[in-house]
């Protein structure tokens, strides 16, 4: 999981600050590694707006004062009264400072999510209002500690790759923004719902993928053998799954959805798709390589990331149902011949979970289609951010 702000390099759209005011969210991570898009300093370089850059400022409260005392005159009631503003309307959003929406449609996605154990198996559910009743969105158990320590032979091949990845594997640690940005044209200045969406995905990755960390508590790979000598500082958090998987998965594939929705020509082409999965697979598969993550994890974050992104995208189109699958841990292949000598393929995965007639693969399992709650304030960052990629 990458450990810089989620929305950092959202920089300097009015100052939203990294969603700084979301308090806990600082370290959630995934948009920090835009980098330059603070280009717009606080609007500073928006004509003639550039003294809000010191709004809130001793210096320009004291004017405002002095201001106010030469200009206000007498008290007067008000010439009239505005109109109030219809309750939980989704269209108020416009009116907010991206944190604030930010907060809005965190809420919007955990509340309506729920977690569970039943035995080795680990449960995040869907809840619907009407009842109440949960229902299964993801399920994970995770492999055995003789099987984990079988996968180290694809760190010590994979290890043969550290200099070569390096430079990626280093700058992945604080954000894969920077990365995913390199394939559709992405730039706050242009796109900003988009870029809240992206932060939408990431946060709820990064909620669900922690509570999953936690369940399965699976030990980090230079815990099975002092030869694995990690490249860079291995996180204090389960190994078992990725959170970068899932971070990319999820944001991967929800830009996706969005791009395929715009309905624009080019975006209709599988190569979107196949970029973006094959870019969250080299994310995923750089966890490997620096020694921190065995191949099982980044399956499991994957499959954790296509379904949170289908999630996700089904919230926000106004769709009626999901489907609900299985990671079956100790099903993962080890020794047979590709793809199932125990090594992570992404293709198989998303074949698994999406085409009608899908591939045999032992770890997946479905679980059933489930009615989906709607979400107006999803629907209407969706609806902002598609606006984006019509033009």
């Amino acid at each position: 999981m990458s450990t810089q702000s989620t929305a950092g390099g959202l920089g300097g759209l009015g100052g939203l600050g990294g969603l700084g005011g979301l308090g806990g969210l600082g370290g959630l991570g995934g948009l920090g590694g835009l980098g330059g898009s603070g280009g717009l300093g606080g609007l500073g370089l928006v004509g003639g707006l550039g003294s809000l850059n010191l709004a809130n400022s001793g210096p320009v409260a004291e004017a405002l004062i002095s201001t106010r005392d030469g200009i206000v005159g007498p008290w007067a009631p008000p010439a009239a009264t505005p109109a109030q503003l219809n309750y939980d309307d989704p269209i108020n959003l416009e009116l907010w400072e991206p944190w604030v929406r930010a907060s809005v449609f965190d809420f919007e996605l955990v509340s309506h999510l729920g977690f569970r154990r039943a035995g080795g198996n680990m449960i995040l559910q869907h809840l619907l209002p009407a009842g109440p009743s949960y229902r299964r969105l993801a399920v994970i158990s995770r492999p055995t500690a003789a099987r984990f320590r079988q996968y180290l032979v694809f760190l010590n091949s994979y290890a043969d790759l550290r200099g070569d990845r390096a430079a990626e594997i280093v700058t992945q640690m604080n954000g894969t923004l920077a990365f995913l940005s390199s394939i559709p044209f992405l730039n706050p200045s242009r796109t900003r719902y988009t870029f809240e969406l992206l932060g939408a995905a990431l946060r709820l990755a990064n909620f669900v993928e922690m509570r999953f960390k936690q369940a399965l508590a699976s030990r980090r790979p230079n815990e099975y053998s002092p030869q694995v000598q990690p490249m860079i500082l291995t996180p204090s958090h389960s190994t078992y799954p990725s959170g970068h998987a899932t971070e990319a998965f999820t944001s991967a594939y929800v830009l996706w959805r969005l791009l395929r929705a715009s309905g624009r020509p080019p975006y209709g082409h599988p190569s979107w798709l196949t970029q973006l999965m094959r870019l969250a697979s080299r994310i995923a598969i750089n966890r490997t390589v620096a020694g921190v993550h065995f191949p099982v994890d980044s399956a499991a974050g994957c499959f954790l990331g296509i379904q949170l992104g289908r999630y996700l995208w089904r919230l926000g189109t106004g769709g009626a149902n999901y489907p609900a699958y299985r990671f079956i841990g100790t099903a993962y292949p080890w020794g047979n011949p590709p793809p199932n000598d125990g090594d992570f393929y992404w293709e198989v995965i998303f074949r698994r979970l999406h085409f009608p007639t899908p591939p045999i693969v032992p770890y997946i399992a479905n679980q059933g289609v489930h009615p989906l709650t709607p979400s107006p304030m999803l629907r209407w960052l969706w609806q902002r951010a598609r606006q984006e990629w019509l033009l």
